[in-house]
Formats: structure tokens, C-alpha cells, sequence
């Protein structure tokens, strides 16, 4: 956790106008067929730091941090197998992360919701793919809640669930408060 924040704290550093803000208890959840029945499932505990500048958001950078070991579906047996060695592996990846590259421009402005597209690197189970999001920006009282729902294969970052299908919909919020 240590490295992620000093990670976080790099990307930061030399980024004119940018304002550091964190998020701390984002909730993440899916949902992902297997054997044709539809799994939806929980993530606590998200986690973001970005540099930040409303007027000028291409200038954004940062990273967001799921901790996949917290997954929950409501079933003990298939929660173990899906963090088990050969789906998530979260004894070795307990994280999944997002590392911003681009946000399309535009600007934040209070009580208004912006509708962008993060691009970046997504890191599942220790493999990186680059992929671009929707993402929805709201400017309220100096803090900025986040939202995304987005899909991608499973596969393609090696996770393999006995029956699962190649589509995994995602959705993440947070609120970054300024630090």
C-alpha cells in the first residue's frame, strides 16, 4: 500500500494548477455470468489519488486502487473461488488498479455533471491493458464524486472462473475531497 501511495504521490508531483485530491471507501460492484447465471458482487474500499485542476481536467492525472480481495457476492464458497489461484488470485494481487493517462477536456463547474473519458492502464491479476472509460465528474461544495461503468473480458488479464462468460460490467464511485 505504501508503494501504490508513493506512486500516487509521483504522478502528482509537476502538474501546473492541479490540486491533490484523495478518496478513501469507494465502493466498486460487477456483475458476471457464470454458467448463465448472472453473479453480482461488491468491492469496498476503493481507493484514489489524482491531481486535479476543474478548470483544465486534461491536465488530470492519478490512480484509483479496488482491492479485489474484498470482493463480495453473498456466497462464502464462491467468494473463496473467485479470489481463488485461478480467478483473481488476491493472495498475489490482492489490488486492481487504474492508472490515468488522458481525461478528455473540458471543466468541472459546481453543481453541474461532466461526462468524460479517462484513458490509462488497468491492472487485473498482475497483467496491464490500456483502456479508455466513461466517466461522470460532479462538482459539489469543493469535493468531486466520480462514477464509471464500463465492461472487459476477463480473460484478456487471465482470470479464469470455471463457466464464467468474457464480459465483466464494472461500476466504480468514489468522492475525492481535496487534500
Amino acid at each position: 500500500m505504501k508503494r501504490f501511495w508513493a506512486v500516487g504521490a509521483a504522478v502528482l508531483m509537476g502538474v501546473a494548477g492541479a490540486v491533490e485530491y484523495r478518496a478513501e471507501n469507494g465502493t466498486a460492484s460487477f456483475t458476471h455470468t457464470v454458467r448463465f447465471v448472472p453473479v453480482r458482487g461488491t468491492i469496498a474500499g476503493v481507493t484514489a489519488t489524482v491531481a486535479l485542476d476543474p478548470a483544465n481536467l486534461a491536465a488530470t492525472t492519478g490512480s484509483v486502487r479496488v482491492p479485489v480481495a474484498n470482493l463480495r457476492t453473498g456466497i462464502g464458497l464462491r467468494d473463496s473461488h473467485a479470489k481463488g489461484e485461478n480467478a483473481l488470485n488476491t493472495a498475489k494481487y490482492p489490488n486492481a488498479t487504474f492508472t490515468l493517462e488522458r481525461l478528455t477536456g473540458g471543466r468541472l463547474v459546481e453543481g453541474q455533471t461532466l461526462a468524460t473519458t479517462a484513458t490509462g492502464k488497468l491492472t487485473v491479476k498482475g497483467t496491464t491493458k490500456t483502456v479508455s472509460v466513461p466517466v461522470k465528474a460532479t462538482l459539489q461544495g469543493g469535493k468531486v464524486n466520480v462514477s464509471t461503468q464500463f465492461k472487459f473480458n476477463p480473460f484478456d488479464y487471465d482470470v479464469r472462473y470455471p463457466g464464467s462468460s468474457d464480459s465483466v460490467t464494472v461500476d466504480v464511485a468514489f468522492t475525492l475531497n481535496r487534500s
